[in-house]
């Protein structure tokens, strides 16, 4: 048979998107300065606790608003914009829709863990604040499916030419936007020192009457 040149796409027309993105390290350091803050104190700890509304085994989870840094709730606010628009460009106004925040510091130490779970809203996002000072040395001895305080989003199930799982090493900035209802899980760690992460929920409500600002999304 003569040779021919063979050209082809490869389309994703099924499952859930994942933006990923950065956060400043201003913006880091100014959370991370807030969170200590909050949760070297046990009092402040307390009135702040967070751990009721999630699904974490984690030994400190505290509300921690995203207009207590400036500038942090902007760059969400246009993280999802942009995720919404480049999904559903044609079901999307962004001067109709108005988006409310809930979000929360999560403090892990060795053998903390996040169970299976997803999140009552719209979109959610974690991003990275800390990784304990011997985290690359213990995730480098992992020999066999390296997970070590990993986040794993599972999308799908295990199937024949299709990842149904998809690990996140954590590093410091990085930040994920997913869909709410996208299951995920995060992996304890041996390591001593902290592990410290920053999540939170997006709602969408539409300003116009009988309008679902969420439907369409990532379909």
């Amino acid at each position: 048979m003569k040779e021919h040149q063979v050209s082809y796409d490869i389309f994703t027309p099924f499952g859930p998107r994942v933006l990923k993105s950065s956060v400043p390290q201003t913006v880091v350091d100014a959370i991370n300065l807030r969170a200590d803050e909050i949760l070297n104190d046990d009092k402040k700890s307390e009135q702040l606790d967070y751990s009721a509304n999630l699904a974490g085994n984690v030994k400190k989870e505290v509300a921690l608003s995203l207009g207590e840094i400036a500038g942090l709730e902007k760059l969400i606010n246009r993280l999802a914009t942009e995720y919404i628009m480049k999904l559903v460009p044609n079901q999307f106004n962004a001067e109709n829709t108005v988006m409310s925040y809930s979000s929360w510091v999560v403090s892990q130490y060795a053998g903390d863990f996040n169970p299976l779970h997803i999140h009552d809203a719209q979109l959610s996002g974690v991003f990275f604040l800390k990784v304990p000072p011997s985290y690359e040395e213990e995730y480098r001895r992992e020999d066999h499916y390296p997970s070590v305080g990993c986040l794993e989003f599972l999308g799908s199930v295990a199937n024949t030419f299709a990842k149904h799982s998809w690990l996140v090493k954590p590093q410091i900035g990085d930040l994920y936007l997913f869909p709410s209802w996208l299951t995920h899980q995060v992996y304890p760690f041996r390591s001593e020192g902290e592990r410290r992460s920053m999540s939170f929920n997006i709602h969408l409500r539409s300003k116009v009457p009988g309008t679902d600002v969420g439907k369409g999304i990532d379909k």
